[in-house]
């Protein structure tokens, strides 16, 4: 089984979200239901809708970029692709277009394209893994094509 998704997937889907938000909802609690004299001289009012801001921005922006994240594995006949709750497998050949390469800040994102909706949509998003995936256009190197 050849992993084409890199490890740093599940820290980017799970675990940064996770953390960040428990961090930033206690963080908004403690100022919105806080004493106004523990915050100095900041104005309290502007101090609690920055906070609201800043955690509705957040959990907006990993929502749109982290969480469509999936793990993405094959046999060299099937695709596995998972969220980490569920699985689901597609013929590498018949079912699957393309797979698009881009780079995002220090990471190689690749949107893998199926010919119909699958159970995770159409695209499906992954981080990959240089030397894995390098292995993976070796061998399948028509499906890959660079943005």
């Amino acid at each position: 089984m050849l992993r084409l998704s890199s490890n740093l997937t599940l820290f980017l889907k799970l675990f940064i979200p996770v953390f960040w938000t428990t961090i930033l909802v206690g963080l908004t609690v403690v100022v919105w239901f806080g004493a106004e004299n523990n915050f100095g001289s900041v104005p309290i009012q502007s101090l609690r809708y920055a906070m609201l801001f800043i955690l509705a921005t957040g959990l907006a922006a990993m929502y749109l970029v982290l969480w469509p994240l999936k793990r993405v594995e094959t046999d060299g006949e099937f695709m596995y692709i998972s969220n980490y709750f569920r699985t689901a497998r597609y013929h590498l050949v018949e079912e699957v277009v393309a797979i698009r390469e881009s780079r995002w800040i220090f990471l190689k994102v690749c949107t893998l394209e199926l010919r119909g909706k699958g159970a995770f949509g159409r695209r499906i998003r992954f981080v990959a893994s240089r030397t894995q995936f390098r292995m993976f256009r070796e061998q399948f190197g028509a499906l890959v094509k660079k943005n």
